[in-house]
């Protein structure tokens, strides 16, 4: 089934388009929808701890490893992104995929995969950005 072709003006308006999005959205397409938001998570915290790793190389040649490596993930957040403005619209791709980008840094490259500690302070400051993206993300319902 092929979407049709609409202008790009029409692709910007924000809360009538994206519910027409949604509601035109069939459960295969939310499923595609589902996983594109978690790629882009994914390469969103490869490119993190990629570009983290680069900052702590000793060598340059590792240096410059670390960041082709952050590139490719890089590349995987361009085109995930890319998806996901393909079903919604551009301000609602911007809150999942930018906007839960820095939850996903925190919790999952910073926390738990590189083991920094955190106090109570980021773990509300996070937790407060998770919420606002939230509260975005329905404000444009």
């Amino acid at each position: 089934m092929s979407r049709p072709v609409t202008r790009f003006s029409e692709t910007f308006r924000a809360s009538p388009a994206l519910k027409a999005t949604i509601a035109g959205l069939g459960a295969l397409q939310a499923l595609v929808v589902l996983v594109v938001v978690v790629a882009n998570q994914f390469f969103n915290v490869g490119a993190t701890l990629s570009f983290a790793a680069s900052g702590h190389a000793e060598r340059l040649r590792t240096f410059i490893a670390w960041q082709i490596i952050g590139g490719m993930f890089g590349l995987g957040v361009n085109l995930t992104f890319a998806g996901l403005v393909r079903y919604w619209s551009l301000s609602f791709a911007n809150v999942t995929g930018i906007g839960l980008a820095f939850v996903s840094a925190q919790v999952f490259a910073a926390y738990m995969v590189l083991h920094e500690p955190f106090a109570w302070p980021e773990w509300l400051g996070t937790g407060l950005v998770f919420a606002g993206v939230i509260l975005i993300a329905v404000g444009h319902r």
